[in-house]
C-alpha cells in the first residue's frame, strides 16, 4: 500500500543515512514529471533510471505491484518508490554534511522547527549510526513499513516519526 500522509499536521518523519553528496540526495528525492503528449513516457520505460526502480531487489515487497501501478511511468522519485510513500516536496528538507556523526543534534541542526522535535528525539533514546545525511518530511506521519533503502551512492534508514510545533504568527 502506498502511504500518502496528507493532513498530518504537527508530525515530522525523519530519515538518516549516508550519501556521497547533496546532488545525489537531491536527485534521489526529486520527482521527474513526464509530458504525456510526447515520447517521454516511452523513453522513460527504456531509461536506466526507470529500470533501476524495478530491479530484482524490490520485486518481493508486498507493495510492489501497487507501486508499479501508482508510478505507471508518469513520474518517479526513487525515495518515494523505495519507502512506498508519496509526499509533497514543499514539506521536505534534507542535508548532507561534510563529516559523519552519530550525534543527531548535529545532524538535524539548522532544520526548520528542529528545536521543537529534537527534545522528543533525544527522549526517545534513538541511536544513530555514523551518518552524514538527514531527510525531514513535515506534516507527515510515516509508519515505518519500509525501514531502509540502499543504493550505490546513498543509503537511508527511517529513524522515526515525532511531533513538532510550528510557531503561530
Amino acid at each position: 500500500m502506498i502511504y500518502d500522509y496528507e493532513n498530518k499536521e504537527g508530525y515530522v518523519s525523519l530519515w538518516i543515512g549516508r550519501c556521497k553528496d547533496y546532488g545525489v540526495l537531491d536527485n534521489y528525492l526529486s520527482t521527474v514529471y513526464l509530458d504525456e503528449d510526447s515520447d517521454d513516457i516511452e523513453e522513460a520505460k527504456q531509461s536506466e533510471v526507470w529500470k533501476k526502480l524495478f530491479i530484482a531487489d524490490n520485486q518481493n515487497r508486498a507493495c510492489e505491484e501497487e507501486l508499479k501501478d501508482y508510478f505507471n511511468y508518469e513520474f518517479y522519485n526513487q525515495f518515494e518508490y523505495d519507502f512506498g510513500l508519496a509526499f509533497d516536496e514543499d514539506y521536505r528538507e534534507a542535508c548532507v554534511l561534510d563529516d559523519f556523526t552519530e550525534d543527531l543534534e548535529i545532524l538535524f541542526d539548522g532544520f526548520s522547527f528542529c528545536d521543537s522535535f529534537l527534545d522528543e528525539l533525544r527522549d526517545s533514546k534513538k541511536l544513530a549510526a555514523e551518518s552524514n545525511t538527514a531527510v525531514v518530511l513535515y506534516d507527515f506521519q510515516y509508519d515505518g513499513s519500509i525501514l531502509e533503502a540502499k543504493h550505490d551512492n546513498i543509503s537511508l534508514h527511517f529513524l522515526g516519526c515525532f511531533q513538532y510545533n510550528k510557531p503561530q504568527f
